[in-house]
């Protein structure tokens, strides 16, 4: 069985019980068409969004629902990643809360949910989870669309 964890801003969301990864890409019809004259189109736009359910907690070693709503109602850009943890490699960006919604009922447990909503490109985790794992160096984008990073 292959776990999950998601992380933000450095720190697992506590609780988790699903999360999953939404990606889109729009296209440009063209002009030109093939042989069988099926139209050609070119792939433009990518756009995603990490959504995640969890049960309500409240730990320092873990995100929960207060972080998180604090988060969102600042409107700041969040660092998140998604990690297998039987291989430690997975996906990582940044992105904004888009929703983070609170539901209970009566006999079970409070749980939240939450939606990213990304900015920027996808990049690769392994590396990103290494160093926030360690808690050493930052990740930076150097321009070239690479991240280097720096103790």
């Amino acid at each position: 069985m292959t776990e999950l964890m998601l992380f933000i801003n450095d720190l697992p969301v506590g609780c988790l019980l699903s999360n999953a990864t939404n990606e889109s890409i729009s296209f440009i019809k063209t002009c030109k068409s093939t042989a069988n004259m099926a139209q050609k189109q070119l792939g433009q736009l990518h756009s995603y969004s990490v959504s995640f359910e969890a049960v309500y907690a409240t730990s320092q070693a873990t995100i929960g629902w207060n972080e998180l709503k604090d988060l969102g109602r600042a409107r700041k850009i969040i660092d998140w990643s998604m990690i297998n943890l039987d291989t430690d490699r997975g996906d990582a960006g940044q992105g904004f809360l888009e929703n983070i919604e609170m539901t209970g009922s009566t006999e079970d447990f409070v749980k939240f949910t939450g939606v990213i909503t990304g900015y920027g490109a996808i990049v690769d985790a392994e590396l990103i989870y290494y160093v926030w794992a360690q808690n050493v160096g930052q990740y930076v984008d150097n321009g070239e669309d690479k991240y280097v990073f720096v103790n």
